[in-house]
This record gives C-alpha cells, structure tokens and sequence, in this order.
C-alpha cells in the first residue's frame, strides 16, 4: 500500500510560503513635499519552486532517490492546481479587502486592490493613499495565518510597509526600510531539518525577492540605493544580496536615504 505523506509535506510547505520564500515583493512610495503621497505594494507568489519541494520531500519520504520525473511533477502541479481551486482564494481576497478598509488608519485609504491568479503564480497589487509617510508602517490587517499569540508565520500582505520607518531630524528627513534573510529564519525555527531538507529549502527559496522605489522631489544627502534614475532612488535585493546584508549586520536597514527639506 503507498504511503500517505500528503499531511506534513504541506505543512512544511506552508510554513515556508507564509516566510516569504517564494514571494517577490515590490514598494512603492511617491513623495510629495508635505510628506503625503501614494504608496504601491505588490506581491508576486511563484508556488512553482514549492511544488517541486513537496515532490523531493514525498520521494525522500518513500526511500526514493535522484531528481522526480517530468510526470511525477506534473501530477503533482495537477493536484496542487486542484486543491487551489477548491479554496476560491480571488473569492477571498474580494471578502478581504472589503474588511480591510475597515483596518486602515486614519490619514490611510485603499485607492486600488486586485489580484492576478495566473494558476501557480498569483500576483497581488495594493494602492494607498496617505496624508503623511509615516503612517504607512501602522497599516495592520487581520491575518487569518497568525495563532493569535504573536507567535505565528505572518502573511506579509497583513503589514504591507511593517519594516519602513520614518524620522524627521529638522531640516532633513531619514527614512528606512528593514529586510531578513529567509532562509537562515526558517532554519532557525526548524532546527531539526535535515541537510536534504535544507538543500531543497534553499532552492524553493531561490527566486525570492524584495525591491523598493522612493520618488521624492527633495535632494538626496545620502542613500545606500542599489541604483537611481532622476529623482526615484531604486533597492533590489535576491537572497544573496540579503545574505550579504546579514553577514555585514545591516540587514535592519535594507533601505536608507536622507533627504533634505
């Protein structure tokens, strides 16, 4: 009789998707010189790199060795399609993002929200509008994946900007943006893993991505931007470049410019 593994493959699953491994993740912010502006946030989930996951983990499981057939990959696409069609997930995120306009805080409001569901790829885009910067950081939906206690994998949707932090210093203004190193966070909370588990963790968590896009028509004292065009300053970090952050201990500011008044 075949053994049943279905169970823990996708809690492991889960929990890797809900640390952001395979999200692509974009920020938006345009300035104006009063500090208001629209921000954009959207989120790319490739399940494709978790797909191939689950069957690595279903073969080990079963003492089976080498990489999985094209069939066994496409049986296993087929029946991750099925079970995604069974959650209605664009059902619910129109349920969703009525409730959310309820969580803004004052100052904030939701000018757009929509979802692209391209089967093993969803890509989620959110607009806001806000009277004053600082004000993206308090943004805080409900999040139906926390336990409740605090503890639990966050959906990075649930706090859009959490990481982005605001200073006025006066004449200038300082503004920064906190990034992780996914893997090294998973492994941490999974000690147990084995070292197969942590190579094909590695590789789901291979096309993550963060970027950020500040436009703000003030002069620019100093930034650590990965590029910049006129007056929009660009961060974009793969999980080398927040590995590298990480070892250099300035991953808690992933983004950093200082703009004058």
């Amino acid at each position: 009789m075949k053994k049943s593994v279905r169970l823990p493959v996708v809690l492991v699953i889960l929990a890797a998707c809900s640390l952001a491994g395979c999200f692509d993740i974009e920020q938006s912010v345009t300035l104006n010189r009063d500090l208001s502006g629209k921000a954009g946030f959207t989120m790319t989930v490739n399940m494709e790199p978790m797909v191939l996951f689950m069957v690595n983990m279903q073969r080990g499981m079963q003492g089976k060795t080498g990489d999985p057939t094209p069939a066994e990959i496409a049986d296993a696409k087929k029946e991750f399609l099925a079970q995604r069609k069974e959650k209605d997930d664009a059902g619910k995120f129109e349920a969703q993002k009525a409730e959310a306009v309820k969580h803004l805080p004052p100052g904030v409001e939701l000018l757009d929200a929509r979802i692209d569901d391209q089967g093993l790829k969803m890509v989620v885009h959110m607009l806001f509008g806000f009277d004053d910067i600082s004000k993206l950081a308090a943004i805080n939906f409900p999040d139906d994946k926390a336990d409740g206690k605090g503890t639990g994998p966050r959906n990075p949707m649930s706090q859009p900007f959490a990481g982005l932090r605001v200073k006025d210093e006066g004449k200038t203004i300082l503004l920064t943006g906190e990034a992780m190193d996914p893997v090294a966070k998973q492994q941490a909370e999974t000690p147990d893993l084995t070292p197969e588990m942590k190579t094909q963790m590695e590789a789901a968590f291979k096309g993550f991505r963060i970027a950020w896009k500040v436009d703000a028509p003030f002069d620019v004292v100093e930034s650590n931007a990965t590029r910049r065009s006129g007056h929009t300053l660009y961060w974009e970090y793969d999980l080398p470049a927040l590995e590298k952050l990480a070892r250099e201990k300035k991953s808690p500011e992933a983004l950093r410019v200082r703009f004058r008044k």
